[in-house]
């Protein structure tokens, strides 16, 4: 009955914690817009990435720089970059004792000529065109250090796997509001070239895995804000299996385990008492643990629905969202667990040991 009641009062914080994420507008969209280099990193040809690549090269900004980077001149991706009608191309090479984004990122900052905003963007996200303008005018903000969205995962095409990893991720991004406890995320985030400079990001991502968390720790160091942009959301399609869903989010369980241990322990202890609650609650306290597990089980299902139907990508499959969360729950445990026994993962054909936020080792 206790942890019935605990998972009720979790449920109630969801409920009311969803309808207090709201953010307000910035008063004007008037004004100079400052010039962006704009950072998209590519591996390869995935599903999708003429859309995707489009999309980006017709972002609707002023003054704006397109630069892809690849760590290869052979890389297969090239060919679909060339046929953009304004990109640069930076070559990065092979890293050495940090992840091969960072790598390429690193690279490319270092190429390009200066401009007053670095953002970045990543090639399986399919944004739109007035995407970066919104992202961007949120670093006006007073105290705001990176102005960051997420992705959302559009369940198409349609599979059991293809929800089940829409459902998961839209539980992370439950976790990003109007709030000071937001992280940055590397495929839609934009941050002031001078703040940038001034906080050290270069250095953070010197033997780093992660750029995201990696530039969310130097942010926050220097006590600036990490601003969460819902209106920025990036939709992102293509197929998966639910070994390959297995995998990554094993491998975003394993990165947030080593670069934001306290969240990693938080989720644990909260899936781990939710699921044994949805295993054990029917069966204990009676006819009132039973109504305690019904009402628990409707809270949930109602902010999963919920949380679709705020989107134009899943409102249609409001559904699945709304039945499919406990599953989801089963996913982060098991995701957590092998994160305890170990700090590998494979991440786009390499293996990487974190052996801690600033020490990465290719294995």
């Amino acid at each position: 009955m206790i942890l019935g009641l605990v998972q009720l009062l979790i449920a109630l914080s969801a409920f009311f914690g969803g309808r207090r994420n709201e953010v307000d507008e910035p008063t004007s969209m008037e004004g100079e817009s400052p010039s962006v280099t704009l950072f998209v990193p590519c591996c390869g040809v995935e599903e999708g990435l003429t859309a995707n690549l489009k999309a980006l090269a017709q972002q609707d900004y002023p003054n704006l720089r397109l630069v892809f980077v690849v760590e290869r001149a052979d890389d297969t991706a090239i060919p679909f970059i060339k046929h953009l009608p304004r990109h640069e191309l930076v070559i990065a090479g092979a890293a050495e004792g940090r992840g091969q984004k960072v790598h390429n990122l690193l690279a490319a900052i270092d190429w390009a000529s200066p401009s007053d905003v670095l953002a970045f963007a990543d090639s399986d996200g399919r944004p739109d065109p007035g995407w970066l303008r919104r992202l961007v005018r949120e670093l006006d903000r007073p105290g705001v250090g990176v102005a960051s969205t997420y992705r959302f995962y559009v369940p198409e095409p349609l599979s059991f796997s293809t929800l089940l990893r829409s459902v998961w991720n839209a539980s992370v991004l439950a976790l990003l509001g109007n709030h000071n406890r937001n992280f940055a995320w590397g495929g839609g985030m934009a941050i002031r070239r001078d703040v940038f400079e001034r906080i050290g990001v270069v250095e953070a991502w010197q033997r780093a895995l992660s750029d995201d968390y990696a530039l969310t720790r130097a942010v926050r160091r220097a006590g600036l804000k990490v601003f969460f942009v819902p209106s920025c959301l990036v939709p992102s399609y293509g197929r998966v299996g639910l070994l390959e869903l297995g995998l990554w989010v094993t491998r975003q369980t394993t990165i947030t385990r080593v670069y934001w241990p306290a969240l990693f322990r938080v989720a644990l202890l909260h899936h781990s008492l939710y699921s044994a609650f949805l295993l054990l609650g029917p069966w204990a306290g009676g006819k009132a643990g039973l109504i305690l597990w019904l009402l628990v089980l409707a809270l949930g299902a109602y902010s999963g629905g919920s949380r679709a139907i705020a989107s134009p990508w899943g409102r249609r499959y409001w559904w699945a969202y709304a039945t499919l969360f406990p599953l989801s729950s089963f996913l982060t445990i098991q995701a957590a667990l092998r994160a305890l026994l170990s700090r590998r993962i494979t991440w786009r054909g390499r293996v990487y040991e974190m052996r801690s936020p600033t020490e990465t080792v290719i294995l």
